[in-house]
């Protein structure tokens, strides 16, 4: 349950209050760069939702832009790719959820103690803060991206990623080879993302980002257009995205919040604390790579890498409706964060109730909808390459509204530093849902895969949550 979402409260609040059209002033207020008045708790309460609703206003753009790289992504390459290419490429892809666990949990013991640390008005202790997660983060990348280049020559490939041409198996491993560089890079580059998040200042990380994916959209039309392979597309999506994060680096130096001198003291100073606090967060992320990161591979080994093509397309399709919520409720994590900090409960139990209400809303009547269109809609899309049936939409339509309200939740778990909980129900998702899926799919096939996974993380959630840990939750709202 460790995604990164937002500020979902002020515009669910007037989608689902009747007097919206009377409240809808009171949403353009907050529309401003002039902080509010953070005296009173009043105050601070305008301020957080002043800075949910830029980042969610910049995010809008940020995943707008990407989404357009999604389409094109799909509709540019998988006509000269083929559906086994273009699996491979996905499935490699899909690697980066897989393997975020690998930065230990620091990133994100990275955004609560920023945002301590700011709440504190401690200008020293933040730059000491942000000047040593980030030095042990470039260690980290550098180790990290080491390791996994040995890796990648000495791993059985071919029966990782199962393929018909012998060609494409030597793809796979010049992929794998480029794709070990750029994670070490993107697991410090992340890191960056990650103070941006903690001092509440999101919409900045995401107008960096609109100018990456900028850039990475004409990287990939240069690309396609040249019928690149798989190791140029990779670099030119994860590469340059990963590269425009370095901008932030820029307006962290230009603050006065970082700075090369005495990093590496720094770095030893804050690598222990943030090992220990980061250890229960590694441990969630370990558990979210093997729950659901693992998907694509589990498809790839049993039913081959053309299955992956449909899975991963069915996956973008409903992103059109889960990142727009993960845009709603990304700025959340700071402001809860920095909620905690100041123990002003009203302000977090308001904004849960409301975001967990209309996160589920509103990812039912997207998936709906998507249910409905999605089969002609991928018929458009891929040009007929690809075929979907409505009963893999409908499968993973359930999946997404249950992934998307479990964000909702756990913006405000991990803003409030609510870990073990989290920890123990992803342990036993991990534990009933892998070898249930492993069955299912070799059974029952794809669609039953995710119907299973729906069912197992809707079991566990709803006993940990709503019985097993009810009484500690309550107490960080009331």
């Amino acid at each position: 349950m460790i995604r990164c979402g937002s500020g979902l409260t002020l515009p669910l609040r007037f989608l689902l209050d009747p007097n919206s059209s009377v409240k809808l002033f009171n949403l353009t207020r907050y529309l401003r760069l002039t902080p509010f008045d953070t005296s009173s708790e009043l105050g601070r309460s305008d301020e957080r939702y002043r800075l949910a609703v830029l980042s969610m206003a910049a995010n809008v753009v940020s995943r707008g832009i990407s989404m357009l790289v999604i389409v094109l992504t799909v509709s540019l390459t998988i006509r000269y790719l083929g559906a086994e290419r273009f699996g491979v490429w996905m499935t490699i892809a899909s690697f980066v959820g897989m393997l975020t666990f690998l930065d230990l949990g620091v990133g994100n013991a990275l955004t609560n103690k920023v945002a301590q640390a700011a709440a504190q008005d401690n200008p020293e202790a933040l730059r000491r803060i942000i000047g040593g997660g980030l030095g042990f983060l470039f260690v980290l990348g550098c180790a990290v991206g080491a390791l996994l280049y040995a890796l990648a020559s000495v791993l059985p490939w071919d029966r990782l990623i199962k393929v018909q041409d012998p060609v494409v198996h030597a793809e796979i491993l010049n992929t794998v080879a480029v794709f070990s560089i750029l994670f070490g890079f993107n697991l410090f580059t992340n890191g960056v993302q990650r103070i941006f998040a903690g001092l509440q200042r999101a919409f900045e990380a995401h107008v960096v980002s609109v100018a990456g994916s900028c850039f990475s959209l004409f990287a990939l039309w240069i690309a396609t257009r040249q019928e690149a392979g798989i190791p140029f597309l990779l670099a030119a999506t994860l590469g340059i995205q990963s590269l425009a994060n370095l901008g932030l680096l820029l307006i962290l130096a230009r603050r006065n919040l970082f700075s090369v001198s005495g990093i590496a003291s720094h770095t030893r100073t804050e690598a222990r604390h943030l090992l220990n606090v980061g250890g229960l967060f590694f441990i969630l992320q370990v558990g979210t790579m093997v729950g659901w990161g693992a998907d694509s591979l589990i498809i790839s080994s049993t039913l081959g890498a053309a299955q992956v093509a449909a899975f991963s397309i069915v996956q973008r399709l409903f992103q059109f409706v889960t990142q727009p919520l993960s845009i709603l409720n990304a700025p959340l994590w700071g402001a809860y964060a920095d909620a905690h900090s100041r123990g002003e409960k009203p302000f977090i139990r308001k904004t849960l109730k409301t975001s967990l209400i209309g996160t589920s809303g509103l990812c039912l009547a997207g998936a709906a909808a998507l249910v409905m269109l999605g089969e002609r809609l991928v018929e458009i899309w891929t040009g007929n390459a690809v075929n979907i049936s409505l009963v893999l939409l409908a499968a993973y339509g359930s999946w997404a509204i249950l992934d998307a309200t479990g964000n909702a939740l756990a913006m405000f778990l991990n803003g409030c530093g609510v870990v073990k909980p989290q920890v123990f129900t992803v342990i036993v998702f991990v534990m009933l849902s892998i070898p249930a899926k492993l069955v299912s799919i070799n059974y029952y096939g794809l669609e039953a895969m995710i119907v299973v996974q729906a069912l197992i993380y809707l079991l566990i959630t709803s006993v940990a949550y709503g019985a097993i840990f009810r009484t500690k939750l309550r107490q960080y709202c009331f």
